[in-house]
């Protein structure tokens, strides 16, 4: 596995970084989809964090503020759907 992902670094590193800033949403994109997925499957009352940030980054001409923006939602999201999805594990725990 360790040598698969070193020749996916090597893959990413010869990239542009408008090519690496796009893989890097559409990762983040993936967990934040998996993490409230994970949500759902629990019952836990979770949403996908969206606003206007995540608009910006959709557009060609980008600009670098844009991208750190649209991270940090895509980041809170991700916290706010791992957090709720444990807090239900705690709370289901607790009731045995």
């Amino acid at each position: 596995m360790q040598e698969d992902f070193n020749k996916y670094m090597l893959s990413f590193k010869s990239r542009s970084l408008k090519d690496k800033q796009n893989i890097v949403i559409e990762q983040l994109k993936m967990l934040a989809i998996l993490t409230n997925s994970m949500c759902k499957e629990l019952n836990v009352d979770n949403e996908i964090l969206l606003n206007r940030e995540l608009i910006d980054i959709n557009k060609d001409n980008y600009t670098e503020d844009d991208f750190a923006e649209a991270l940090i939602v895509y980041i809170n999201s991700i916290q706010n759907s791992l957090c709720d999805y444990c807090n239900k594990l705690v709370s289901v725990n607790d009731n045995f």
